[in-house]
């Protein structure tokens, strides 16, 4: 059946005569004039800030990315969303100068958009027009253009006009200004609803309707409309549409508006930041959330400076707190747990592409469990959770007991937060001992098994323990980051009334953390598509980390102390290192019991027996030699743990010797 014309049915359409095809420079098309009028350029700004040099005078109306079912939320979200995207550009300093000089003007809409791009150009000076019409993607023409793709201009008076009016009219009834206040850059969200322009619009008209959208619209991406859809969550108490699907906003209503909107915010964020956090950090997408407020991944230098600055001193109080022989490899072992920490939130995404892309062992190499472990009173939990300040700028989220170490709870947790690591407090050797095989080998089942959309974002585990666990076998450690603290705070520094610690953790905030994100997502990219393309990576995102971290001390102008270096992979998967605890333990069993060794250098053994009668604490010669490295060649034969006598002496970095027949006798 053929369609039937009615009235119902028009559509606005320009008669145009048709000239020639020209193929130039995108530049070409705006050189020549020195005013603008745009709508809706809004999906690349690196093309704005080009085009920004050519004019004296430009006006902008922002919108959304795409036409999207304009309810009242998705207006308010759309709105937050373009200043978000305008703070965090680079090019955010330029438009700021040239709005104050009165050359830029922005304005954010309040309604769905004229469906093309639309630039109305003039030459003051000769009186020479243009106007340039585009579809959606015009602005993506400097890099990727698609040479089919033919883009219409005008260079009379009569379409520049035309053109003019309908941006003038769309301007004045279906946009606001970004005003001055507005143009102070903060991720603050009391302050990002005061600039809302759509609020200072219903302040000086109550009477404004906002029209119905029909439900068809078109919808241009998938990713866009997801990030309207959370941020519109948040707004509250918005005056319903009538029966024609309008709406507006009353004087009476705004403060209302604000004021819900900020508490429903506050409850939301701090229900998740206490128990549930969620920290998403989106490499291939540049950008970050925490409890789905956005990283500024531009945070002033001097906001930076200050928590470098921060962390600093809370370092500096190590210098009085621990015993002077102890401070600097204390600060090395808690420089090294900051740079992991920093890194954790990308591990379960760089594990499950390296599971998706080969068949390697490479994820060993990235695991997400670390045991922080060794004397009491030695501040680990209060440095982790400084840490955990510095990524997430809340003081909310809190260490986990250590009945939470079951693998129940641990699957549920692993399930429940994103990202941040999970931090379980004071873990005794028999806790350890019953759950670590179950929890650390099969971390990642749960995940594949009940939310695999969470299989990028699920979080490390961070483990404390007062002493040294005794049962860390070879099979554990190499799936394990093992941090080991020996020192203790002394008891002066204990009894203080006030623990300055306290103090800087509240001064902390996370713009630090931000300028690390921003400089280490490139490489998280690159290692994840070399992975995806070539199967493996020579990249050590160890060394990067803290390459990074270094980084941006220096570029604070803060002198880089000694304890900070770039790290290796090495650096956290050495023997030494993973094995620190049967290190000490057998330089202990030494010095005090010698008796309990027996060299043999004819076969190039050495052989320890535990001949103690307590059993208390005691190790089985089975646990001891699953705990050492396969150089050692450990066996057990009895109560007796044989090992080769050379890798013994250079791994325990002691000189084991023969005893004479006097000190078998006394046994010395």
């Amino acid at each position: 059946m053929a369609h039937r014309k009615t009235k119902q049915h028009t559509v606005n359409v320009v008669k145009a005569q048709f000239c020639a095809p020209e193929n130039i420079s995108y530049l070409d098309l705006f050189e020549g004039f020195n005013e603008l009028y745009t709508i809706n350029i809004a999906t690349n700004i690196d093309f704005l800030a080009n085009l920004l040099e050519l004019f004296t005078k430009v006006e902008i109306i922002f919108g959304n990315l795409a036409l999207v079912p304009s309810t009242l939320e998705n207006t308010f979200a759309m709105q937050r969303n373009t200043l978000q995207e305008l703070y965090k550009t680079e090019h955010y300093t330029n438009f700021k100068e040239k709005y104050a000089q009165g050359n830029l003007n922005i304005y954010l809409a309040d309604a769905p958009l004229y469906p093309e791009k639309l630039f109305c150009l003039k030459n003051t000076q000769t009186g020479a027009t243009r106007v340039i019409l585009g579809s959606n993607n015009l602005d993506q023409l400097p890099t990727n253009s698609d040479r089919n793709q033919a883009l219409v201009y005008f260079d009379d008076e009569n379409a520049f006009n035309y053109y003019m009016n309908i941006y003038n009219d769309f301007k004045q009834n279906n946009s606001e200004i970004v005003n001055e206040n507005a143009w102070e850059i903060t991720y603050e969200d009391t302050q990002m609803l005061e600039n809302l322009p759509i609020l200072h619009k219903a302040k000086q008209d109550s009477e404004h309707v906002y029209p119905a959208v029909s439900k068809t619209t078109i919808v241009k991406t998938a990713e866009y409309i997801s990030d309207i859809e959370r941020l519109a969550k948040d707004f509250v108490d918005i005056p319903k549409a009538d029966r024609k699907g309008q709406a507006k906003i009353t004087n009476d209503k705004i403060d209302t508006i604000k004021r819900k909107t900020l508490e429903n915010i506050q409850v939301r964020r701090a229900k998740f930041e206490k128990f549930m956090p969620q920290l998403v950090i989106e490499p291939e997408r540049n950008r970050a959330f925490y409890n789905e407020r956005e990283f500024n991944f531009r945070p002033y230098r001097g906001d930076v400076k200050r928590d470098a600055e921060t962390y600093l001193q809370y370092m500096e109080g190590f210098n009085t707190a621990v015993p002077a022989k102890n401070i600097e490899p204390l600060k090395f072992e808690y420089f090294k747990l900051m740079s992991w920490c920093f890194l954790s939130p990308f591990l379960a995404r760089v594990r499950t592409t390296i599971r998706e892309a080969t068949v390697t062992d490479e994820v060993f190499t990235y695991p997400i469990v670390a045991l922080l472990c060794g004397q009491s009173n030695a501040g680990k939990t209060i440095y982790a959770s400084l840490l955990m300040k510095m990524m997430t700028d809340s003081a909310l989220y809190k260490a986990f007991g250590q009945n939470n170490f079951t693998k129940t709870r641990i699957d549920s947790l692993l399930c429940d937060i994103k990202g941040l690591p999970i931090l379980i407090d004071d873990i005794t050797q028999t806790q350890f001992t019953n759950n670590s095989g179950n929890i650390i080998k099969q971390e990642e089942r749960i995940i594949r098994e009940t939310k695999p959309e969470n299989l990028n974002y699920y979080s490390a585990i961070l483990l404390t323990a007062n002493k040294d666990l005794n049962s860390l076998k070879n099979e554990l450690t190499k799936r394990m980051v093992v941090f080991h603290v020996n020192a203790s705070w002394n008891n002066e520094f204990t009894r203080q009334q006030k623990s300055p610690c306290s103090e800087l953790i509240q001064k902390m905030r996370n713009n630090f953390y931000s300028a690390y994100l921003a400089k280490i997502i490139p490489h998280i990219n690159l290692y994840l598509s070399q992975i995806n393309d070539l199967g493996s990576s020579s990249i050590d995102l160890y060394n990067i980390s803290s390459e990074v971290i270094i980084s941006i001390f220096k570029e604070c102008g803060l002198d880089v102390p000694s304890y900070m270096r770039p790290l290796t992979m090495k650096d956290y998967f050495d023997s030494r290192a993973v094995n620190e605890i049967m290190i000490k333990f057998f330089q202990r069993q030494y010095r005090l019991n010698r008796d309990f060794f027996e060299v043999n250098k004819k076969n190039n053994q050495l052989i320890f027996e535990d001949k103690s009668l307590s059993s208390v604490g005691k190790m089985t010669p089975m646990r001891i030699a699953e705990s050492l490295p396969p150089e050692l060649e450990a066996d057990v034969v009895g109560d007796k743990v044989i090992m080769r006598l050379d890798s013994a002496t250079k791994f325990f970095s002691t000189e084991f010797k023969e005893q004479g027949l006097l000190n078998k006798l006394f046994g010395r």
